[in-house]
């Protein structure tokens, strides 16, 4: 039987049990299924190979000899250590009667006082000064490590279909894009 000559709604019914069963295989959110733990297996490999210095992200994949894709190891790049600055109320009183004093107090209306920091940074940033009772204090951001954010599986079907000839019932060779095994 070939797929494309099922009436539509058999070939369908036919697709969607297929892909809710195999769905059930490459989902990469059930942690029992066969992608997670060929993606266990595999970034475990390459935690293991990188201390060797031996490493390799990505891998070809062959099915019955013939390459029909590539699975590798996504990495969320670290960033270094960085310092920011950023403005601190160090005495709220100060801060307090410096705003009565300077006649800032058009501009502090528009500010809740739980915001104060926020005030001073668009304060000096504007007329160039700093609040009384404020400092611009830096802090060091620590440096993040590169991680592995997943996997990536790309399978070209056509040559999975191609790689199969002749193993496969026309049905399922006929879904993947092969064609017949006639």
């Amino acid at each position: 039987m070939n797929i494309d000559e099922l009436p539509p709604m058999e070939r369908l019914a036919i697709e969607q049990a297929l892909y809710s069963k195999l769905g059930e295989d490459v989902s990469t959110k059930n942690p029992d299924s066969l992608r997670a733990q060929m993606d266990d297996a595999f970034i475990s490999s390459y935690r293991a190979s990188v201390a060797t210095g031996l490493s390799n992200k990505s891998n070809n994949v062959f099915v019955n000899g013939e390459k029909v894709g590539t699975y590798s190891i996504r990495e969320n790049k670290g960033k270094d250590a960085q310092t920011v600055q950023r403005f601190e109320v160090t005495d709220d009183a100060a801060l307090d009667a410096w705003v009565r004093g300077e006649d800032a107090q058009p501009f502090w209306d528009g500010y809740i006082t739980s915001h104060r920091a926020e005030f001073a940074r668009w304060y000096f940033e504007t007329m160039g000064e700093l609040p009384e009772g404020c400092e611009m204090a830096e802090r060091t951001i620590p440096a993040q490590p590169t991680t592995i954010g997943g996997t990536t599986l790309r399978i070209d079907a056509d040559q999975v279909a191609r790689a199969l000839k002749g193993y496969l019932p026309t049905t399922f060779g006929g879904l993947l894009g092969g064609g017949t095994d006639e």
